[in-house]
């Protein structure tokens, strides 16, 4: 138990030290923009060495609905026709709703964060999200999927 408490403690510290870098480096990694761009812009998806497909990601201010559910099979299906794999689409597998403006959309959130968010955002209060941006590569349905990597409360 005190093992558990000082590890505690050093992690605490660790991260109060390097979590401004932290927030930075996503800020630089992760451009601002809205959900409303984001649906007139087709994102560009390159080919890193390892061949696993390098993701666009940016940060939206949205507001949190309050409400979650089980992720869609429409999200699922786009995670696995962008080659996602089964271990990461596992991490997601609740949907949070959020709105922007007087849309109203149901994003797939990393499974870690979901309870944080229920307890540190009320329904109705902004909220910046970091997000991987996945565009369906089936022309005939264009639906972007954005899924939730991290958020900070406004």
């Amino acid at each position: 138990m005190i093992l558990g408490g000082l590890w505690l403690a050093c992690s605490a510290s660790a991260f109060s030290q390097n979590g401004d870098g932290y927030w930075k480096r996503l800020q630089k990694t992760h451009p601002e923009t809205t959900l409303e761009a984001l649906q007139n812009v087709t994102p560009a998806v390159s080919q890193v060495p390892s061949g696993q497909p390098e993701l666009p990601a940016c940060r939206l201010s949205l507001v949190y609905g309050g409400k979650t559910r089980n992720i869609s099979e429409e999200n699922i299906q786009v995670m696995k026709k962008k080659g996602l794999k089964a271990a990461i689409i596992r991490q997601f597998r609740k949907e949070m709703l959020f709105t922007s403006a007087e849309k109203e959309v149901w994003l797939p959130v990393k499974e870690t964060l979901v309870d944080q968010i229920e307890i540190e955002v009320g329904a109705d209060e902004p909220v910046l999200l970091y997000t991987t941006v996945l565009q369906n590569p089936d022309p005939q349905h264009n639906h972007i999927t954005l899924l939730v990597e991290d958020y900070q409360v406004k």
